[in-house]
């Protein structure tokens, strides 16, 4: 609820940028694939501005996470877009987790047929984003991509991104050895508990987006394995079956997935 206000606000803030015709996200779409297999990777190059950024899959405090819908010419499935890791962005007592200067959002596909190779395929995209400096932009763009065999500099694009995604846990040098969901007043305070060689090198924790769920960033503690974090229900009854993000260890950033029930 606090981003959609948010982004309401930013909205009628920053008419004025549309009218002068101010612009600090350029998207474009592009691919890895080889020209034969069923399976690739698309990916949606958002080019922003110096000083600008947009939004990681949980935005943090303050904004909204890049939206995208994919329509086909022909049958194909599309996975979960995949985010590369995003930098931390404090202005004073808000948090945000985003992107400056570039990023390509990844999205797994495949054909659900042979046939597609005989098509002339054409993939439509709806894009949706936030892009902000000191004030927020919305933005959105619908655009077609002509599938073809992709070129080197396509291919080795996708590649440093798909290198920027988060690494499995199990690389971390962790494990987890306890975690709780303790009631405190409205709130609820989670715990969790790492051991292992890589303890003592834990710089933060970024979470994913929790449903029904606001996190108090400012909340987060990291000292000697443990990770606290607060986080408040936004309705009556809400239950909460999954809590993870992203452990961050010199630098690296490895993918934590708790299931609570």
């Amino acid at each position: 609820m606090r981003n959609l206000v948010f982004s309401l606000i930013m909205s009628i803030l920053t008419n004025s940028l549309f009218a002068k015709g101010e612009n600090p996200v350029k998207v474009d779409i592009l691919s890895d694939w080889d020209g034969v297999s069923e399976k690739f990777t698309l990916g949606v190059r958002f080019s922003i501005s110096p000083g600008w950024y947009v939004y990681w899959q949980n935005p943090g405090d303050a904004g909204l996470a890049p939206e995208i819908k994919l329509t086909s010419s022909t049958s194909l499935k599309t996975g979960e877009i995949l985010f590369p890791v995003p930098k931390k962005i404090v202005h004073e007592n808000i948090i945000s987790f985003g992107y400056y200067n570039e990023v390509v959002l990844l999205i797994p596909v495949q054909f659900d047929s042979k046939e597609f190779r005989k098509k002339r395929n054409v993939i439509k995209a709806q894009i949706n984003w936030l892009v902000c400096k000191e004030s927020c932009v919305p933005g959105k763009v619908t655009l077609e991509y002509v599938l073809k065999k992709a070129t080197p500099k396509e291919i080795s694009l996708i590649k440093k991104y798909k290198d920027m995604l988060p690494k499995k846990f199990e690389k971390s040098g962790l494990e987890v050895k306890n975690f709780s969901i303790d009631k405190k007043g409205n709130s609820r305070l989670i715990r969790i508990e790492l051991f292992g060689e890589n303890v003592k090198k834990i710089q933060d924790f970024y979470p994913y987006p929790l449903d029904k769920f606001l996190i108090d960033l400012n909340s987060i503690k990291l000292k000697d394995g443990r990770i606290e974090v607060m986080v408040t229900p936004t309705m009556a009854n809400a239950e909460m079956n999954f809590f993870g993000g992203l452990v961050v260890i010199n630098g690296e950033s490895y993918e934590l997935k708790i299931k609570t029930k």
